[in-house]
């Protein structure tokens, strides 16, 4: 016994095949079964959670979010400007309105227009000590006026915290949003930044043209004096040199000599047109052909009376040839041209006397022209020097005037663009006030918690399991230390109160009364014992309260079932002495068998709760046994065994005495309880070691105190759905 092998080292249970039905219920199971014993820890942690999360929840600042939505503009093109400046957008225009939009200068007008709420005033020291005459505790008004700035910078930090003003991607759209402790409030906040940048904006560009308006009016009044100085000085000198000028600005002898040099081409045009005229009537008096005089148009005198003759010496020549020359119709014709050929002289001279009349005029008109332009020519000589002076000074008065009207019409015009100043935004939808708080949205947050609440406690259970040293699952007692688990017998409850004998009797067929037999069976078969062979069996424990003697009851009772005669020693002698007041007047019992102070026999009672014979623990004494002692317990059960088939055993707490260990050395079986819940894993290893060296026979373990749903006859093993219903409809017939 001593050199078998000692390893009580915490086994796995063997899972079944991956992918079974089976293996998947029994995990599940395993599983659902660890969060059934915890279930106080797990709810624990749950409503623990669930009333912090809960208060911390309710306790969240309220908190709205409203949004306002503008659109830039584009600038309206400038009549004044040359450029077009109704362009696209830059690529930058819209983030840089939008920090615009959340600039500190903004949020200052904000705040001086929707002021923040006052917050309820405190009483500290210094306005304690302020309001009962000590001065020192009084701020001074440079404090004051610090503090008040310093507030104004954080109520501004503040609120520019609370606001966001947002580019929506591909388009001019910029959503302002503000955060508030109330709907109206963000709502106001949301419209007051736009309408503010606005406002801020336009006073702006109203500034830059008032500051261009002031520069333009002191320049055109610049000008202005200018321009008159320059109209002086020019006035001053053309009166100073007597010069005489057109309206136009040019000198008046200029224009004389210009209209003399016409007057003198058209004389001079006259007189060659009179020397024509008679060049050509004296050539056609001296040729004396009326065909030449026919060619003098400008003489229609001449013309005609020429015309006259040669009509006269036609007909002439017709009846001359007709008649002869002696005819009297052809000598009157001879005297009509006479009198033509007279006529046509006097006219000749007439009209040579008016051409060289003409001629004359003509030539008179242009020496007396020429004369009068050779005048103006020289005048005009003697004023060119301060005449070209005056121009100059003429051209200065006329530039300054140009430049002071053309700076006069830009001042009118800039005065006209006011009314075309718009803000760089506009408003697109106006922020409404929120139905309902943006922040905390208790519905998710609540449902938060209840989700972390359920992690928490299955965390909770999970690190209990992992740090735990007792056994979590029954699975895990089944194997431990190399034995087997005999038995699971849950908590008796309601049933508590019956003995065993009566469970038994009133129900023979319930699953605890199977589990007694079928330990009680186990036992018998374990090291082949026979049928009727007494047998002496220790239970035994870590720790006191596991049920050593309950257990002892039920193998007792099995064995009284099945025909065989069964004896309970109760060998736990600081019982007893935990409880003096119980002690006083109680039977003797095994510890005084071992001292000799009473024979066994007459210290054997019967049990009624039980319905068997039981031998208390007796006197209180010490758990060590020496060699003598050891003999005479072995000698004492040997004589009880021919007397009952079954000795029941029950020692003290492993834990507590070592006493036990004797006795479990000297009984042909020896059965170790656990208390589920209570008996940890290690305490366990170290008593079946202690047993093991001792030489004690153990059989394997039994469970107490187990679920009631954990309970079955298969040794707590999980069963499907399907296999518990077949079970309980079998029981049930």
């Amino acid at each position: 016994m001593l050199d078998r092998p000692l390893d009580c080292a915490f086994e796995q249970p063997r899972a079944t095949p991956e992918g079974t039905n089976t293996g998947l219920y029994s995990l599940t199971a395993r599983y659902l079964g660890m969060g059934w014993r915890y279930r106080v820890l797990f709810g624990v942690v749950a409503l623990t959670i669930v009333v912090l999360g809960t208060g911390v929840v309710l306790s969240l600042k309220r908190s709205f979010m409203a949004t306002a939505t503008v659109v830039v503009t584009t600038q309206i093109s400038d009549p004044l400007s040359s450029s077009d400046t109704n362009r696209a957008l830059e690529d930058d225009e819209l983030a840089t309105q939008a920090a615009l939009i959340e600039s500190r200068d903004v949020a200052a007008l904000v705040l001086k227009e929707l002021p923040p709420p006052e917050a309820p005033k405190g009483h500290d020291w210094r306005h304690f000590l302020c309001s009962h005459g000590v001065k020192f505790g009084c701020n001074t008004g440079t404090e004051t006026t610090s503090n008040s700035v310093s507030t104004q910078d954080r109520q501004i930090d503040g609120l520019l915290a609370s606001v966001t003003a947002e580019p929506q991607p591909r388009s001019r759209v910029i959503s302002v949003g503000v955060k508030a402790d109330t709907g109206e409030r963000a709502a106001a906040l949301a419209n007051a930044f736009v309408s503010s940048y606005q406002k801020l904006a336009l006073d702006q560009q109203r500034n830059d043209l008032q500051r261009e308006a002031e520069w333009l009016d002191s320049r055109t009044e610049a000008l202005h004096q200018r321009w008159l100085e320059a109209e002086r000085s020019a006035s001053n000198y053309n009166l100073q040199h007597d010069l005489a000028n057109t309206s136009s600005g040019s000198p008046l002898v200029e224009r004389q000599i210009t209209d003399m040099a016409s007057s003198l081409i058209q004389a001079q045009a006259r007189y060659a047109a009179a020397e024509a005229q008679m060049s050509a009537l004296k050539a056609a008096m001296q040729k004396g052909d009326p065909q030449a005089m026919l060619a003098l148009a400008q003489q229609p005198l001449v013309v005609t009376a020429t015309t006259a003759l040669m009509q006269v010496e036609n007909e002439r020549a017709q009846k001359s040839g007709s008649f002869g020359p002696n005819h009297p119709d052809v000598q009157a014709f001879d005297k009509q041209i006479a009198l033509a050929k007279a006529n046509l002289a006097t006219v000749t001279h007439r009209s040579l006397m008016s051409v060289n009349n003409d001629l004359v005029s003509a030539k008179a008109d242009v020496d007396q022209l020429k004369a009068e332009l050779a005048r103006l020519q020289a005048q005009s000589g003697k004023q060119s020097g301060p005449q070209a002076e005056f121009r100059t000074l003429e051209q200065d008065s006329l530039s300054a005037r140009t430049v002071y009207e053309a700076f006069l019409e830009r001042s009118k015009q800039l005065t006209d663009r006011v009314a075309l100043l718009q803000p760089p935004v506009k408003f697109v939808s106006h922020a409404a006030v929120p139905a309902s708080p943006t922040f905390p949205n208790r519905k998710k947050l609540m449902m938060g918690v209840l989700i972390l609440a359920f992690v928490g406690g299955v965390s909770a259970v999970a690190l209990k399991v992992a740090f735990s040293p007792d056994f979590v699952s029954v699975d895990d007692l089944r194997g431990f230390c190399g034995l087997p688990l005999l038995g699971v017998f849950p908590r008796l409850g309601s049933q508590r109160k019956k003995s065993p004998a009566g469970l038994v009797r009133e129900h023979p067929f319930a699953l605890t009364s199977e589990a007694a037999r079928e330990l009680g069976t186990q036992l018998t078969l374990v090291n082949n014992h026979r049928q009727g062979e007494a047998r002496t069996v220790v239970i035994t424990s870590a720790l006191p309260g596991d049920g050593k003697m309950t257990l002892a009851a039920w193998l007792a009772s099995s064995a009284l079932e099945s025909g065989e005669t069964a004896l309970v020693i109760d060998a736990d002698f600081g019982r007893a002495a935990s409880n003096p007041e119980k002690c006083q007047g109680q039977a003797k019992g095994f510890s005084d068998v071992l001292d000799g102070r009473v024979a066994a026999r007459n210290v054997i009672v019967r049990d009624e709760r039980w319905g068997g014979d039981f031998m208390t623990a007796g006197t209180p004494r010490g758990y060590m046994f020496d060699r003598n002692e050891i003999a005479e317990i072995r000698d004492l059960f040997q004589d009880l065994s021919r007397s009952y088939q079954l000795i029941i055993i029950v020692t003290p707490p492993l834990g507590v005495v070592s006493g036990g260990l004797t006795l479990a050395s000297l009984a042909d079986q020896t059965i170790f309880v656990c208390r589920w819940g209570r008996t940890s894993r290690d305490v366990v290893a170290a008593c079946v070691e202690r047993l093991r060296l001792y030489g004690a026979h153990l059989v394997g373990f039994v469970l107490t105190g187990t679920e009631a749903k954990s309970f079955n006859l298969l040794g707590g093993a999980h069963l499907t759905r399907k296999e518990a219903r077949l079970i309980a409809e079998r029981r049930q017939a």
